[in-house]
């Protein structure tokens, strides 16, 4: 497993290995009349959308399409396009991505009471993509969705 860790930095969740090198970041976007995030990984932007009923689901996409998707009614996440994956989810203190059983990536975060954002950690298998570990950090993370006061 891999371990890495993740602060907020200027409005930035930035994702770090062991070693302090950049894995990428999740980025909060403020419009005018709206706001969102986007993932920044291997020099490249990804757009996340919010999507479905309540926008409870989510979309992470670039230029070529719908890379990654969420479906909360049965807790996973959908990988598309020609390899389509399946990984399941569990969100509580604990946030934990599965893909047939076998634990994939796990999301703990440090006592927030004593920090003015909170660190997370995570374990991550060596199989698992970085740009999905940073996707279901952001999904798996509520708090980041109220980083800067403003609360959307």
């Amino acid at each position: 497993m891999k371990k890495y860790t993740a602060q907020i930095n200027n409005k930035q969740l930035v994702l770090v290995s062991e070693d302090q090198k950049e894995i990428g970041r999740i980025v909060k976007l403020n419009k005018f009349f709206s706001s969102g995030h986007y993932i920044i990984f291997n020099s490249r932007s990804y757009d996340i959308k919010n999507v479905g009923f309540l926008k409870n689901d989510a979309e992470l996409f670039n230029s070529k399409g719908v890379i990654y998707f969420t479906d909360l009614g049965k807790e996973r996440i959908i990988k598309s396009g020609a390899d389509v994956r399946i990984y399941n989810f569990k969100l509580s203190k604990t946030n934990q991505l599965f893909e047939k059983e076998k634990l994939l990536i796990e999301v703990t975060t440090e006592d927030k009471k004593k920090l003015k954002y909170p660190i997370y950690h995570l374990e991550v298998d060596e199989s698992v993509d970085g740009l999905l570990a940073l996707f279901f950090l952001h999904y798996s993370t509520q708090e980041f969705s109220s980083i800067g006061g403003d609360g959307d």
